[in-house]
């Protein structure tokens, strides 16, 4: 058995664009990809591919699924052997055990001293004790407003030893449990335990679950030779697959097609307090093509905004190789010297951010402009040609590869190497054909649509709609199975739903429901729409169903049922 954790680590690091990739012929299509579908015999590409939903669908034949199920269909894979093969590719090691239930019950473990850690320090910057760092610090130095405190649950870690192995015992945590969770250090000189963290301000670091996975906690202390210190890895938080606020951005950088990738917790919070909210942070490190590929399923387009200091340039050259790879278009926002993102945003607002956006330099000509200012006017080509081509050798894809180096070419105004030239061609006729060989109530289809577009309304269609009330039994089935995955697992994921099935057929059509886009600025109404419109079908369907039988009973001359018919049309307002 492998660890469910592994496979969610393979399935967020493999990207199903380059890996089918392999074995069809892509064309991009606005925000997803098209092909011809390998599994029936057409002319016009109907086989979709969702970067951001990492699933594909034909609606030609009605096949679909996620990578695994792909490997499985294509190419004759068992599950397992599709999770060995795609975590080799991402250089995940596999290793398989039966202690599944244990580990689970450890990970939600973690889960649940992070929660009870989040409301401590969030106690703790909102006590009288501590109001000064919330004013004075926080509020006044460095401007944040108490909404986007409490918008990315900002707390404090207070100076106590202790404070949080105090206030957790009594949920049930000993110091030993906050120890496995790395919220507290053991002293083998005291024999004792205390808090990992202390007089800093908490930052939390949530998956796109929206549960706290780890925490960022920056000093308070003049001198402290350790700015930040950070939550130590665990079974839920590898740093190099995470990123940070990527919970909160994710629609706003879905919507402008762009992210804005900075190094640090507070570059993201000024940023999005004056209205950019399309950013996210690496965290101070160099990005991996994990987080690449995790960022590529929102955005075509990515801005580095990293420091002005050398530290910066040397954190955005490390990035760009993986962030090629993942098929992203890389332009750098200059900051001013000795700025960075958080000091701008502080000292000259908004407007002048999106003007640095707006003259923003491709990577190949950022680092041009860089080497002319450092050399006189004098471009070192040989050290930038072996600097970009050391990017180039690690970029995977070949059409982004050869793209890369033409834009090389083109911008040094020289001739590095041949080019093959790229198969441009294409279908005139971008329409799909539908399989419209079963049909559904569109508005029970639309509602499971939307729980996976907005698991948020999840808890409140739970509590108004029952498994029964809807009308065909495989959607009857899709809500239950959706329920159960949340209630276990506490989240709303097409793709891991589909890998826990073996019917094809249903697998088609979660996949196709799933599939269905919706605008992130629509989904809200659109869930409180189709939650009437199905509750009006439900009592149209009552209705009739009553209707026949009061027919049937008056036929019969069966009077105590046809009263009792009756009785239950006016009970019901019908």
């Amino acid at each position: 058995m492998i660890p469910q954790e592994t496979i969610e680590q393979v399935r967020q690091a493999v990207d199903i664009v380059q890996i089918m990739g392999e074995y069809l012929k892509l064309k991009k299509r606005g925000s997803r990809y098209l092909a011809l579908c390998p599994f029936h015999t057409e002319k016009t590409p109907s086989f979709s591919i969702s970067p951001e939903k990492q699933l594909y669908y034909c609606f030609g034949c009605g096949k679909g699924g996620t990578v695994f199920t792909f490997l499985m269909e294509h190419e004759g894979m068992s599950y397992v052997e599709a999770i060995k093969y795609l975590a080799n590719k991402v250089n995940i090691p596999i290793k398989e055990d039966h202690s599944s239930d244990y580990k689970r019950e450890q990970n939600e473990k973690i889960y649940f001293a992070n929660q009870a850690a989040l409301e401590f320090f969030q106690k703790q910057l909102h006590s009288s004790r501590y109001k000064h760092i919330l004013n004075d610090y926080l509020i006044t130095k460095r401007g944040i407003t108490k909404e986007i405190i409490d918008e990315f649950s900002i707390g404090l870690a207070g100076e106590d030893w202790d404070g949080l192995i105090k206030f957790t015992s009594s949920k049930d945590l000993s110091p030993k449990d906050l120890f496995d969770c790395n919220l507290a250090i053991y002293s083998e000189k005291n024999n004792s335990y205390f808090d990992r963290f202390r007089h800093r301000l908490m930052i939390p670091i949530f998956n796109l679950s929206q549960k706290p996975i780890a925490f960022g906690g920056r000093t308070l202390k003049k001198g402290e030779p350790a700015k930040y210190i950070n939550s130590p890895e665990s079974s839920i938080y590898i740093k190099g697959n995470v990123l940070y606020n990527l919970n909160l951005a994710k629609d706003h950088i879905k919507k402008a097609g762009s992210a804005i990738i900075t190094e640090g917790y507070f570059d993201v919070i000024s940023l999005w307090q004056a209205g950019i909210k399309n950013v996210v942070s690496s965290s101070g490190t160099a990005f991996t093509l994990q987080q690449a590929r995790l960022l590529a399923r929102f955005a075509e387009n990515v801005y580095l905004f990293f420091d002005a200091d050398s530290a910066g340039r040397k954190a955005a050259i490390r990035s760009v190789d993986a962030l090629y790879d993942a098929g992203l278009d890389v332009k750098i926002i200059k900051a001013d010297k000795g700025e960075d993102p958080d000091s701008l945003v502080q000292s000259k607002g908004s407007d002048y951010i999106y003007d640095l956006i707006h003259n923003s330099l491709d990577y190949i000509t950022f680092r041009v402009k860089e080497e002319q200012l450092k050399s006189d006017g004098v471009i070192s080509e040989k050290k930038l040609v072996e600097e970009f081509k050391a990017i180039w050798n690690k970029i995977n894809n070949k059409e982004i590869r050869e793209s890369f180096i033409f834009q090389t070419q083109n911008i040094l105004g020289i001739d590095i190497i041949a080019i093959q030239k790229k198969d441009s061609s294409y279908s005139k006729n971008e329409q799909v054909n539908v399989n419209n060989n079963i049909q559904f109530n569109k508005v029970e289809t639309g509602l499971l649509s939307l729980l996976f577009n907005n698991p948020g309304t999840i808890d409140s269609i739970i509590e108004q709609v029952s498994p029964d009330d809807f009308e065909s039994k495989e959607l009857s089935r899709l809500y239950s199975a959706i329920i159960n995955q949340y209630k276990t697992l506490g989240v709303v994921n097409a793709g891991a739903l589909i890998d826990t099935v073996r019917d094809q057929g249903f697998i088609s059509l979660i996949t196709k429901i799933a599939s269905e886009e919706w605008e992130p600025d629509v989904v809200d109404q659109e869930s409180q729409s189709h939650m009437k419109m199905f509750h009006k079908k439900k009592l149209e369907r009552i209705r009739e169903k009553l209707k026949k039988d009061l027919a049937k009973a008056e036929a019969e001359g069966n009077i105590e049922e046809a009263e009792n018919i009756l009785a239950e049309l006016k009970k019901q307002g019908l």
